[in-house]
This record gives structure tokens, sequence and C-alpha cells, in this order.
């Protein structure tokens, strides 16, 4: 039987098969081993189709396929091996160019070596690394210490104003400072109950009030907060009208006051019958007052008391021949001592001024500053401070 199969009519007769040289490597294909051709005479190949052209594709990264069987003569010898087909068309093998194969990656160039940084940039980079830490850590200050200073504390004005309050209290609703004026001439009112209220006034003033009324205005509060020093200054001029003076001062006045009053006490017991011993006692409350004034009223009142009381006993002593006689010296002593005292009685108002009449007008001064301290104190509060009543979160300065 004939090897070669017959040809179709309308085509011509393949030529022999010649050796398929292996083409180029590209990339992507791999290299195929020849196999040596046999000695014996190579049988005619089957014919070889040529396939429409088709567009020519990148190659490809798919798996090799297994090459297909050539078909065997039956009684010739072995044919010769054809190697592996690759991924492409038969028709485009040997026409790949060079241009489209793989690009080989160029090795990047080797990077220059760092320089070693200059000392003068090292000592910039010190230099604005030490400014910029100063700025910040003085910045810090700043918003720390500046609030601190801009801050008022109430605590202390709270704490003395507190102190203050029962005492101008007790100065408002103590009448004994006003039984000390209103009882001064009277006859009915004995040295000692006149003592207890000088006693219980002075109390009243001296029981620290002038020291924690400068001590109130002397405070951060005051100082600091425009509507309190402005309300402070108002209660201020109230208590000093009452003139009450130092704590020193006002102890000398009530003296005054308590003399004069025992001596008037005195006076009012005296009569016509009264010893020279009994005047001078009674002058001596003014006598040994310490005031000038008083003093020298005293002496001048002792001496014409001390005519008169001469002049009625002699009044007394004269018969009914002269006692007419003796009764003109003595109306003429009487009225004499009754004009002088009238033109030279003292007038304590001007001696040891003392007014407690405004004490109401005082107090309540008084009472609004202390509510406006308590409210900023309130709003201001110094947390954990016990000086307020606290109550979940909840503050009240009374």
């Amino acid at each position: 039987m004939d090897n070669n199969p017959e040809q179709p009519a309308n085509q011509p007769a393949p030529e022999a098969v010649q050796p398929v040289s292996a083409p180029e490597q590209s990339v992507a294909e791999q290299p195929v081993a020849e196999q040596p051709a046999a000695e014996q005479p190579v049988a005619e190949a089957t014919p070889v189709q040529e396939p429409a052209a088709a567009p020519v594709q990148e190659p490809a990264a798919a798996p090799l396929q297994e090459p297909a069987a050539a078909p065997v003569a039956a009684a010739g010898p072995a044919p010769v091996a054809e190697a592996a087909p690759s991924a492409e068309p038969v028709g485009t093998v040997g026409m790949v160019s060079s241009a489209e194969a793989a690009p080989v990656t160029e090795p990047a160039p080797e990077s220059a070596p760092k320089q070693p940084m200059s000392p003068e940039t090292k000592k910039k980079i010190i230099l604005g690394c030490s400014i910029g830490g100063a700025v910040l850590i003085l910045g810090i200050v700043a918003a720390i210490v500046i609030p601190m200073l801009l801050t008022v504390h109430y605590k202390e004005t709270y704490t003395v104003a507190k102190e203050l309050k029962p005492k101008i209290y007790e100065i408002d609703h103590n009448y004994d400072c006003s039984y000390v004026v209103e009882y001064v001439d009277s006859a009915y009112t004995s040295p000692k109950a006149y003592g207890d209220y000088v006693a219980s006034c002075k109390k009243a003033y001296q029981d620290g009030v002038d020291e924690l009324v400068a001590k109130l205005g002397n405070t951060e509060g005051i100082k600091k907060n425009n509507d309190l020093k402005l309300q402070y200054d108002k209660f201020k001029a109230k208590y000093a009208s009452l003139s009450t003076g130092s704590s020193e001062e006002f102890s000398a006045k009530l003296a005054l006051w308590e003399a004069v009053h025992n001596f008037n006490y005195a006076v009012d017991k005296l009569s016509t019958d009264s010893s020279d011993a009994q005047c001078k006692v009674a002058a001596d409350y003014l006598i040994e007052s310490g005031n000038d004034t008083l003093k020298a009223y005293g002496e001048g009142w002792l001496e014409h008391a001390l005519e008169l009381t001469a002049a009625y006993r002699a009044y007394q002593a004269s018969s009914w021949q002269t006692s007419s006689e003796y009764y003109t010296i003595y109306t003429n002593k009487r009225n004499e001592f009754n004009n002088w005292r009238s033109t030279n009685a003292p007038t304590m108002s001007s001696i040891a001024p003392l007014d407690f009449d405004d004490t109401t007008e005082m107090y309540n001064e008084f009472t609004t500053l202390y509510n406006l301290i308590a409210k900023t104190y309130q709003d201001n509060y110094d947390y954990g401070s016990g000086v307020c009543f606290e109550f979940m979160g909840v503050v009240s300065c009374e």
C-alpha cells in the first residue's frame, strides 16, 4: 500500500518535507531538543495545510500543550519527530521580531553614598530645636500662670465678712449705746445702770469690729472687684459716721460720757443743806475726767456751788433784822450760779461726739455688701473648702 495518501485533484503535489529547524527562542518559549535523524530514508510526511492568517498574539504565559503525535507509517522506517509547537500558530513561526520579546529590566544604578552632616548644620538644627522647645515651655507656663494671676480669690473676703456680720448686727440691735447718749442727763438712771449701758455699748463696738472692717477692706476680693469695692466704701462711710473712732478713742469717749452722767446724777442729789464735801465729790467726776474742758467746768462749778451754799448758810444764820440782806445775797449768788452754768455748761456732742442714730442705714449698707460678697464667692467657689454648704455639687453661701 502506498505510504502517501492520494492528493486532491485541484492541489499540486506537496514538496518533500524538509527537516524543520528550531526557530529563534523567545523568552516565553522553552528550548526544544532536536531528535537525531534516523539513517534510514525519511518517509514522506503527511501534507501540511497552511492555516488562515491570524493576528500576531503576544506570547502568553499559558502552559505548553502536549504536541500531537505524528502518524506512523505502516511499514516504513520510523518518522522523524517534529518539534513541539508553541502557543502560536505554525504559520507565525519565525515571524515574531526581537522587539516583541519581553523587555529585560535593567539594574538600577547604585545611589551615591550620603555625605556626613556639617557641624554648622547640626548647630542650626540644635539651636532651632532649643528655641522651639523654650517657646513651647514659655507658652505652657504662660497658659498656666496668667490665668492664676488673673483669678480673684474671694474666700478670705467671704470669711471676714461672715465673721463681721454678727458684730454689725449687734451694733444695730444694741440699744445700750443709744441709752448712753439719751440718759446722760437723767437723774433717774443710777450710775450702776448707766455703767451697764456703757459696758454693753463698748463691747458691741470694741469686739474687734474696727479691725475686721479694716481687714475686710484689705482683702483681695474688695481690692480687685469694683462692685464690691464700691459697696464697701458706702458701708464704711456709714460706719465712720457713728464717730466711734478707734477702740481707744471710743473707750475714752464713753468714759467722759459716764463721768458727765455721774456728775449730773450727784448734783441732782445736792441741796442747799449739802456739805462742801458732798459738792466736791460731785465736782471731782469732771475734775478727774482727764478732759481739760470738763476739768475747767468742774472747778468753776465747785467754786460757784460753794459760794452759793455759803450764802445760804449765812442767810439761815442771820437774824430777823438782817435776814432780808442775806437773803438778797443768797438770791444773787443763786442767779449768778445759774447764769454761769447756762453759759459754761459743756456740750458733749463737741467734747466726745457719739451718734448712734444712723445704725440702721449702716446695717443696711453692710447687708447689701455681705449678700454681694456671698453671691460672688458662691459663683467662684473653692470646692472642697467647706466654707459654704455643699451638697451634690450645689453650693450655698449664706
